[in-house]
C-alpha cells in the first residue's frame, strides 16, 4: 500500500530510451531543414523582386569599382570593417583587374645626403655609397684643388648625386662638401667623364660688434658671457701677452673692451670674426688700450695710445691660457728630491697644446736633449734666445736652420724627458744665460712718427667714438669701479 501511495503522490515517471531517440531525430531533421533553407539561392518567387534583399546578400556585399564612401548612413554594417556600397555605384565586372605600374627602366639618378661621423674619411664615405675606388680617387684628386680632404671633421655635411644602372653599377655624378658655413666645395663630372672642382659662396655680411664685461672668475668666462667667440678671445690674449701675465695680473673686478668685425650669413649664422680693431684691459684701475693701424707702407700692427707698437722682441707667454705651475728660481726638485735652481717657467698644458715662437729668429736646435726631452732653441738676436722643453713634437718644417716668425706655431707641449706631468718648460736666455721671462724688460717695438702718427691719432679718435656708440655703456673703468665698490 505504501508503495502504491508513493507512486501516486510524486515519484517521477521514467522516460524510456526509445522516446529520447525519437526526440533527437526530430531535432536533427529540423536543424538540417533550416540550414538548407538558409544556404539555398533565392526562389523563383523572389528573383525578380527588387524590394527583397536576402540575409546572405546582406552578409556578403558585392564588390565595388572604387574606394568606399564612409559618409552616408549605409556606410557601415554592425560597426565592423565591412561596408555596403552606395546604391548608385557600378559593380565591377568579373574580368576587371588592376594592372600594376611598370618598373622604371634605364639608369636612375638619386641624391644621397650624409653627415661625417668620427673616424670617417671621404674615401670611406664614397665606398659605403657603392662608388668604385677608381672614381672615388679621381673625384678626391679633383676636390683637393679647392678643399683639403684631410680637413674633413665630424658633423660636416656631404652630399652625393649618383646614377644607378639596372645592373647595379653606381656612377658618381656630383660630390659636395660643406667646407664651412656659407662655403661649399663641389666636384662635378663633365661630358667627357672627367671631374672638375669649384666652390659656391653664400653672401656674407660684415658688421662691427662691441663687447665688454667685468671679470669675476676668468677672462675666458667673462668674454664668453659677453658674446665673444673663442677665436676673438684668443686674439685678445695674444695681443696683451707681451705686457700682461694672465695668471697673476688678472684680478676679480678687472674689465675688458673689444671691438671686432663679425661675419654672418643671410640666415644669421656666424661665419667667424675678423681681426680685433680695438681692445682694452683695465687691470687694478690701470687701463691698457690697443688699436689696429695700417701705416702708409701697408704694414699692419697694434699700437698703444702713444703710437708705440705692442710687439716686443719676445713673448712672455708662448702658449695660450696656460697656468704657471712652477716659477723661476730655487726650488725643491719634484723628481730629484733636493733643492735645485729652476732656470725657466713651467706652464701646465695638456699634451699637444700649440707652442708659439716668442720672436722672429732662427732655430738653433730641434731634437732630444738631456733631461729636457724633446727640446727647441731659437736665436732671435745676438743677445736674446728662447728655449722650449718637454715637447711632444715639432711643427712641420721646424728643424735646425729654419727661420720662424713671432707667434708662429713651432712645436707642441708634451711630457718627455724628466717630468712629473705634461707641461711646457720655457726659458729666455740673455747672452746664453737664463733669466726670468716674467721680469725681464723686453725691448719695445716700432714707434709711429710724423704723418703716420697723425693718421693714427685720427683713427684712434674714431675708434673710441665707434665703440662708445656700439656698446651703449659707460666707460669700462667707471663700470669696474662701481662693481668694485659693491
Amino acid at each position: 500500500m505504501q508503495d502504491d501511495h508513493r507512486t501516486a503522490v510524486g515519484t517521477p515517471r521514467r522516460i524510456e530510451p526509445r522516446h529520447l531517440l525519437a526526440m533527437g531525430l526530430i531535432v536533427g531533421i529540423s536543424a538540417l531543414t533550416l540550414a538548407a533553407a538558409m544556404t539555398a539561392g533565392p526562389s523563383e518567387a523572389t528573383v525578380n523582386r527588387k524590394d527583397d534583399v536576402s540575409a546572405a546578400a546582406l552578409m556578403t556585399p558585392p564588390p565595388l569599382d572604387g574606394a568606399a564612401s564612409f559618409g552616408g548612413p549605409r556606410a557601415f554594417l554592425y560597426g565592423g570593417s565591412e561596408y555596403l556600397p552606395e546604391p548608385a555605384r557600378r559593380r565591377a565586372a568579373p574580368d576587371e583587374t588592376i594592372t600594376p605600374a611598370a618598373a622604371p627602366a634605364g639608369p636612375q639618378e638619386r641624391e644621397v645626403a650624409l653627415t661625417v661621423m668620427p673616424g670617417d674619411t671621404l674615401g670611406q664615405i664614397l665606398d659605403r655609397s657603392a662608388v668604385s675606388r677608381q672614381e672615388a680617387h679621381e673625384a678626391i684628386s679633383a676636390l683637393k684643388k679647392v678643399f683639403d680632404p684631410r680637413r674633413l671633421t665630424p658633423g660636416q655635411d656631404v652630399s652625393l648625386v649618383v646614377v644607378a644602372d639596372p645592373d647595379g653599377t653606381v656612377t658618381l655624378s656630383r660630390l659636395q662638401v660643406e667646407a664651412e658655413p656659407g662655403r661649399r666645395s663641389i666636384v662635378s663630372r663633365g661630358d667627357d667623364g672627367s671631374f672638375s672642382a669649384d666652390e659656391e659662396h653664400d653672401p656674407i655680411t660684415t658688421e662691427t660688434h662691441a663687447f665688454s664685461g667685468v671679470i669675476n672668475s676668468s677672462l675666458f668666462a667673462a668674454g664668453e658671457a659677453s658674446g665673444m667667440s673663442a677665436g676673438a678671445l684668443q686674439q685678445l690674449i695674444r695681443l696683451f701677452s707681451y705686457d700682461v701675465d694672465f695668471q697673476r695680473d688678472i684680478q676679480k673686478g678687472d674689465s675688458f673692451e673689444v671691438m671686432v668685425d663679425r661675419r654672418t650669413l643671410p640666415d644669421g649664422t656666424t661665419v667667424g670674426d675678423g681681426e680685433i680693431d680695438y681692445a682694452a684691459l683695465t687691470l687694478s684701475g690701470v687701463t691698457l688700450r690697443l688699436y689696429r693701424f695700417e701705416d702708409r707702407q701697408g704694414f699692419v700692427d697694434y699700437y698703444n695710445e702713444k703710437g708705440m707698437s705692442v710687439r716686443k722682441a719676445l713673448l712672455r707667454t708662448p702658449v695660450d691660457g696656460a697656468r704657471i705651475s712652477s716659477g723661476f728660481g730655487l726650488r725643491n726638485h719634484p723628481v730629484l728630491g733636493f733643492s735645485k735652481m729652476h732656470k725657466g717657467v713651467d706652464f701646465a698644458t695638456p699634451v699637444g697644446t700649440p707652442v708659439y715662437a716668442a720672436g722672429d729668429g732662427v732655430v738653433e736646435k730641434a731634437g732630444p736633449w738631456s733631461s729636457y726631452g724633446n727640446y727647441l732653441r731659437i736665436r732671435h738676436t745676438g743677445t736674446y734666445s728662447t728655449a722650449y722643453g718637454h715637447l711632444s713634437g715639432y711643427a712641420r718644417g721646424i728643424h735646425a736652420g729654419s727661420r720662424v716668425r713671432q707667434g708662429q706655431v713651432v712645436a707642441y707641449s708634451g711630457n718627455t724627458g724628466r717630468t712629473t706631468g705634461p707641461h711646457l718648460h720655457y726659458e729666455v736666455l740673455v747672452d746664453s744665460r737664463q733669466v726670468n721671462p716674467l721680469k725681464i724688460k723686453m725691448p719695445s717695438g716700432r714707434t709711429l712718427k710724423g704723418e703716420d702718427l697723425r693718421l693714427f691719432g685720427k683713427l684712434r679718435t674714431g675708434m673710441d667714438r665707434d665703440f662708445a656708440q656700439l656698446s651703449g655703456h659707460s666707460k669700462v673703468a667707471a663700470a669696474a669701479a662701481e662693481s668694485a665698490t659693491r
